[in-house]
């Protein structure tokens, strides 16, 4: 049980038994990062609840779904700590298919220098209630199927596989999910800033075959800013039809300001 501690680690009493020793020291030998009751029970037999259980309370081992839980590096075991928001949502997310985005990818590929902060955004295909794992509270978005086809990589964060949105994705999602990047207004300047950096043709593919009409079109807009010629940006008008609805580039800010008649968006950004 915890001897001290505040809001963002605790300090455990690590009066282990030996056979709690013994499997802290076999999974991480084995470069097990999340332990499942049944793997408990094939390394430990009829014990394995009660030592999964003592664990949990000394801290050791992080519930983060029934049956399933997160592993604390047992070197770690004598320093204050907290269990990652991330590696816990990707040991909860990974029998399905998912990516995590938003503000926490945008700092991963150093697009702002704004961290995650105490949300995460996980993209999914079926409706899941938000919960809180560790310190940080993990948000879904639900995306068709064909969303985490692509757009998407690997990569180790604490010795765990995460899957995460590809940087172009990551500015495509800005637009199309601009709560999960801070707003619209926060999201199109981190567009806007970091379009150079991006992979301009597998950015525009991917909005032409990915994203709603309205992110396809303020994409357009803020490619026409960055002088790209009308030959690499056709996919992205074939995206849309003859005559697209006129949108803002900020809903929510006033419908005032020059209208774009190639990309029939009124820049109430500038």
């Amino acid at each position: 049980m915890p001897v001290s501690g505040n809001k963002t680690a605790l300090v455990y009493n690590l009066s282990l038994s030996s056979r709690e020793v013994t499997l802290l020291s076999e999974l991480e030998r084995d470069r097990v990062t999340s332990l499942s009751i049944d793997e408990a029970r094939r390394r430990l037999g009829p014990a394995a609840a009660k030592v999964v259980s003592s664990l949990s309370r000394k801290g050791a081992l992080q519930r983060i779904s029934r049956g399933i839980y997160l592993v604390r590096p047992f070197r770690a075991l004598t320093r204050p700590t907290t269990s990652s928001t991330v590696v816990a949502a990707a040991k909860l997310l990974e029998p399905r298919p998912y990516y995590l985005g938003g503000l926490w990818a945008c700092h991963f590929h150093r697009l702002t220098s704004q961290a995650y902060g105490s949300v995460l955004d996980a993209f999914v295909t079926k409706r899941l209630e938000s919960r809180q794992l560790g310190l940080g509270r993990l948000v879904f978005h639900v995306v068709p199927a064909e969303r985490l086809r692509d757009g998407i990589e690997r990569t180790t964060v604490e010795g765990a596989l995460v899957r995460i949105s590809t940087l172009e994705r990551t500015l495509l999602d800005a637009l199309d999910h601009p709560r999960a990047a801070g707003g619209a207004e926060n999201a199109v300047r981190i567009v806007s800033a970091n379009l150079a950096r991006a992979n301009r043709s597998a950015l525009i593919e991917q909005a032409a075959r990915l994203a709603s009409s309205s992110t396809a079109q303020r994409l357009g807009v803020l490619f026409e800013r960055a002088k790209v010629s009308d030959r690499a940006l056709a996919p992205l008008r074939r995206r849309l039809a003859p005559s697209p609805p006129l949108t803002a580039m900020l809903p929510a800010r006033p419908r005032r300001g020059r209208i774009n008649k190639r990309w029939r968006v009124i820049e109430n950004d500038r």
